[in-house]
């Protein structure tokens, strides 16, 4: 029973640490792009969740959260860059103090924002009931990936077998998975992602091989919170919509990107994942308290021992 209920634990942090891994990606093109540090994504995460909620209550209120990412993904490239244009564009190149101090104010503004025209009242996003209570074990979904599975006696008998995945938690983890492989494609397959990773390493050096560097910062922007506001979406099955929810989400990405290396995406993937994992760990075996306790452990070891992250390398400074 102990090793299951470990099993269980560690696929329900690794499931939970793809929206952290989502999130802290999004946070890595900003930082990568622009060197600043979006404090004010779990406030995008937010508005993605009431974009969620609007769009299914205006088309009747039963349509599947999943099947509005398009229209999640529209309303949230409008929001962001105005959001750009009024408050970070008026700082871009001042300093990186103005950056913390801007995308903080942000933050609560967002927050405010949300508070004052949509309540303080938790809303719901209706969900088939199949996928929001739905699960399915590792015996089956291994069986479903590699159906000569279905014949393996060792897998049928063991308790293992029988761990479970909850739907919303999968599907969230499975599109994560497909859209850090898209983002990672667009970074190193197509002229914007060579413009971005231009930008990146020089921007005035950049500017001078003709990249236009305020577009480029526009995009990466807008990229990155709109993958904040996807995860909103992902857990809206797992999640009242609320500004509270905000708060899960504050502290958990800001150390993944460090623990995974600033500016590094698979880092932050890899640094969502075993945030995720260590949380659900000390949630389950020690205290529910500890989960923020458990992820502060983590980062100081990690950082004592590897201070550039996982994925991060040294970088020369004269």
């Amino acid at each position: 029973m102990g090793s299951w209920i470990v099993g269980q634990s560690i696929i329900n942090g690794l499931l939970a640490g793809g929206v952290y891994s989502l999130v802290g990606v999004g946070m890595t093109i900003i930082f990568g792009v622009m060197k600043m540090v979006n404090f004010a994504a779990g406030s995008y995460l937010v508005w993605g969740m009431y974009f969620t909620y609007f769009w299914q209550y205006t088309l009747g209120g039963r349509v599947s959260p999943y099947l509005l990412i398009p229209l999640v993904v529209l309303s949230m490239i409008i929001f962001g860059y105005i959001t750009f244009k009024l408050t970070i564009r008026k700082v871009l190149g001042v300093s990186d103090t103005s950056y913390i101090l801007i995308t903080v104010g942000l933050m609560f503004f967002l927050q405010n924002l949300a508070e004052t025209f949509l309540g303080t009242r938790p809303l719901s996003v209706y969900v088939p009931e199949s996928y929001k209570n739905g699960s399915i074990t590792l015996r089956d979904l291994l069986i479903r990936i590699i159906p000569p599975l279905a014949d393996n006696q060792g897998l049928a008998a063991s308790p293992l077998g029988s761990l479970n995945f909850g739907y919303p938690r999968l599907i969230a983890f499975g599109a994560m998975v497909l859209l850090v492989l898209a983002v990672n494609m667009l970074l190193t397959k197509t002229l914007l992602g060579r413009a971005m990773r231009a930008t990146s390493e020089n921007s005035e050096v950049a500017k001078m091989l003709g990249v236009d560097t305020e577009r480029t910062f526009t995009v990466a922007f807008i990229m990155g919170v709109t993958l904040a506001a996807l995860a909103g979406l992902l857990v809206t099955p797992l999640y009242y919509v609320s500004v509270s929810a905000s708060i899960a989400f504050r502290t958990a990405p800001l150390m993944v990107i460090v623990l995974g290396g600033m500016g590094s995406i698979k880092g932050s993937f890899f640094g969502g994942i075993l945030v995720g994992i260590v949380e659900a760990l000390a949630t389950t075996l020690v205290d529910t308290q500890l989960s923020v306790a458990s992820i502060s452990i983590l980062f100081l070891v990690v950082i004592y021992l590897r201070p550039q992250g996982l994925f991060g390398k040294y970088m020369r400074t004269a």
